[in-house]
């Protein structure tokens, strides 16, 4: 593996999407990023310029309320699935999606490590 993943982006899972989105905007200041919004998800951002952030409402196919997942952008996916594999990461097998190419990782606590390469 030539270098570490970079962080990228950061998804909360939240029970009632407008109610998140208005804590997060109106509460915490954060703005909202209309191109990174559809009607599960809104994007933020924030002050760090470089790792983008959202909210996703929790459906049949997500990890529960409260879950917040960790995107990391490798250089080369498969370089890095395969040495996490061989290392015993728990690494779950690639997955194309609209916004890339995923695999995911869990810590022995449970925390939810996403490898994304776009």
């Amino acid at each position: 593996m030539s270098t570490m993943p970079v962080l990228d982006f950061v998804v909360f899972y939240v029970s009632d999407l407008e109610e998140s989105f208005k804590y997060f905007t109106e509460a915490l200041g954060f703005k909202a990023n209309p191109e990174q919004s559809g009607p599960m998800f809104r994007g933020l951002i924030g002050n760090e310029q470089r790792i983008g952030f959202g909210l996703s409402l929790v459906g049949n196919n997500t990890p529960p309320a409260g879950t917040i997942e960790l995107y990391f952008k490798p250089d080369d996916i498969n370089e890095l699935h395969t040495t996490l594999t061989a290392r015993g990461a728990g690494t779950t097998p690639i997955v194309q999606m609209p916004f890339g190419n995923i695999f995911g990782v869990q810590s022995p606590d449970k925390h939810a490590l996403v490898m994304l390469q776009s």
